[in-house]
């Protein structure tokens, strides 16, 4: 419709022209009119240039959500079957349905987020173990003679009674994971056991205890509760602690590095040890996991309990969870106060906990590890600061 029009404007444009020479001839005319044409055809040309328009290009920014946790925890997932995607370290949906997968098999609430617990089992069954051996006892019963005066009785003796315990195969180790490329600018954290500690005993998840086993109890450096030790502070500065200061029931020692600070404190009765805590401080916030996984490599019994904590005594479990911070502040402030050691052994008896601040990512962490045996000793015996002496009464004149 539109070419028609432009076309005919063009005819009347050539017939206007040709009217107005008047002694234009037949040849005129018809070069008029082929003018008339290609003009409309330039013009209609023109416009369909001026009308198009050029596509607009999207351009779209996406924002960055790399976490090294998250690319650890999407590799740790897929090494156990459970299809986080390929381990960008974005949480995306692959990821949480992936996590739910995971929580459902472990007995958990799919809420598609892990917890402390959920990311230290999740470390534990990506973790190459050595296979457990299991020795498998026999049990013989006894038979007792008749006696003479009657006829002796026909005894059958019983097959040996023999308890088996199914132990399952160990599962193939998985690949090992590279963290080194997943955990950049990390701080180092040396969670040091005693030498003991890699036997510690594994606890199964279905197994519900309260207390830690008393022969392989936790350690800060190879130094544990109800232990002797004479010489803390010069163990302390062999593996690196700095500004030890020592007291006759109180060491204390301090160390600063890059990437965080730490404090030790080791409270001693008769020579016995009956408190340590120990305080880290991160300089810059840490990878939760990476956090996780030490602490799941050097307390690996410990780490199971809930929430991190072991108590034989449930109201000093209830009290102090969350809490462990309080439980031995007066024993660190005054360690010569008898009256508030004793108060300290009546309200608790043993305690050892584990405790990470931070969601996502760690700021700092505490240990406490308490046992009330040896101040009860120390009461008992009269020693430490509840040893009686006889000077006051020898100064003593009537």
């Amino acid at each position: 419709m539109r070419k028609s029009t432009k076309l005919t404007s063009a005819l009347c444009l050539s017939l206007a022209i040709s009217s107005t020479a008047a002694k234009a001839d037949t040849g005129d005319f018809i070069l008029g009119l082929g003018a008339g044409i290609v003009g409309s055809a330039i013009a209609n040309n023109a416009n369909k240039t001026q009308t198009r328009t050029q596509p607009r290009q999207r351009t779209t920014t996406r924002k960055s959500r790399y976490s090294s946790e998250t690319q650890d925890i999407q590799m740790r997932l897929n090494m156990l079957g459970f299809d986080a995607g390929n381990p960008d370290g974005v949480s995306g949906r692959r990821t949480r349905n992936a996590i739910r997968q995971f929580q459902i098999s472990i007995g958990a609430y799919a809420s598609g987020k892990l917890d402390n617990r959920q990311i230290a089992k999740l470390y534990e069954l990506t973790t190459p173990q050595q296979p457990a051996t299991v020795v498998t006892p026999v049990i013989t019963p006894v038979v007792t003679a008749a006696p003479v005066a009657t006829p002796a009785p026909v005894v059958t003796t019983a097959p040996a009674q023999q308890i088996n315990i199914n132990v399952p195969a160990a599962a193939p180790a998985p690949a090992p994971v590279a963290t080194a490329n997943i955990i950049t600018n990390t701080q180092v954290l040396a969670l040091t056991a005693n030498p003991a500690t890699k036997n510690e005993t594994k606890v199964s998840p279905k197994t519900t205890l309260s207390v830690l086993d008393p022969t392989n109890l936790p350690a800060v450096h190879g130094l544990t509760v109800e232990r002797f030790e004479h010489d803390v502070k010069g163990l302390l500065e062999k593996v690196g602690y700095q500004s030890c200061s020592a007291e006759e029931t109180r060491t204390t020692c301090t160390l600063e590095r890059d990437t965080l600070s730490e404090t030790v404190n080791v409270l001693t009765q008769d020579e016995k040890i009956y408190g340590l805590q120990r305080e880290v401080q991160f300089k810059n916030p840490a990878p939760r996991a990476a956090i996780m996984g030490k602490l799941l490599d050097a307390y690996p019994a410990l780490s199971h309990f809930e929430n991190m904590t072991a108590s034989g005594d449930k109201t000093c479990r209830i009290t102090y969870l969350n809490n462990s911070g309080e439980l031995l502040k007066a024993a660190i402030a005054t360690p010569a106060n008898a009256e508030a050691l004793r108060q300290l052994a009546d309200n608790c008896s043993d305690y050892h906990s584990l405790e990470v601040f931070g969601d996502d990512t760690v700021s700092g962490l505490r240990m406490v590890f308490y046992s009330s045996k040896p101040i009860r000793q120390a009461i008992e015996n009269r020693k430490g600061v509840f040893q009686i002496s006889s000077k006051p009464a020898q100064e003593l004149t009537f």
